[in-house]
């Protein structure tokens, strides 16, 4: 009787063990696999290839930005300081039109792209990235987000909103000296 008792409270345990050693390895091995795409992009590093769908053409435009200086803003809808950011944007955009291509970045479904366009009178080109995949990879988790490239390398990055368009035309100035 005392060995049933005992095997009955041994091999649960056991089992218990090992299902749990097992249920760790497969949150580890998922952990480490969904990660591993995630790393934060360094000024130096290529863009990494994407669609980028533009929003009233619908063509990919990836070979696009990656061609002389651009600055893409990575943008969400819901984000008040988003909203600034266009507009200090579209007030510098006569100032910085010349000295390159500006986009902004969104990650959304269309409808809700076109809707935020709109209401925010967006007046530069808007690309979709479809599910973030260009965002995930590059490892960005603040918005706006904003990237500077040179024939398609990573220049500068910086976050947030620019205080006016004269510190964001500066911000961008700042590559054109260098």
């Amino acid at each position: 009787m005392r060995r049933f008792l005992k095997l009955s409270i041994i091999l649960p345990a056991v089992l218990g063990i090992l299902a749990s050693s097992f249920i760790f390895q497969r949150v580890l091995e998922h952990y480490r696999t969904k990660h591993a795409a995630v790393r934060v992009v360094a000024s130096g590093s290529s863009l990494p290839r994407g669609a980028m769908i533009n929003l009233h053409t619908n063509r990919d435009e990836y070979e696009t930005v990656t061609k002389g200086k651009v600055l893409l803003v990575f943008l969400t809808t819901d984000c008040d300081a988003c909203r600034k950011e266009v507009s200090n944007i579209s007030q510098a955009l006569p100032s910085l039109a010349s000295k390159l291509a500006i986009y902004g970045v969104c990650i959304e479904d269309r409808d809700r792209v076109i809707l935020f366009a709109e209401e925010s009178h967006i007046d530069f080109p808007i690309l979709l990235d479809h599910g973030g995949r260009i965002l995930t990879r590059l490892g960005f988790r603040y918005m706006p987000t904003k990237v500077l490239l040179e024939n398609g390398t990573i220049s500068k990055i910086w976050y947030g909103t620019a205080p006016n368009k004269e510190a964001l035309i500066r911000d961008v100035g700042e590559v054109e000296t260098k």
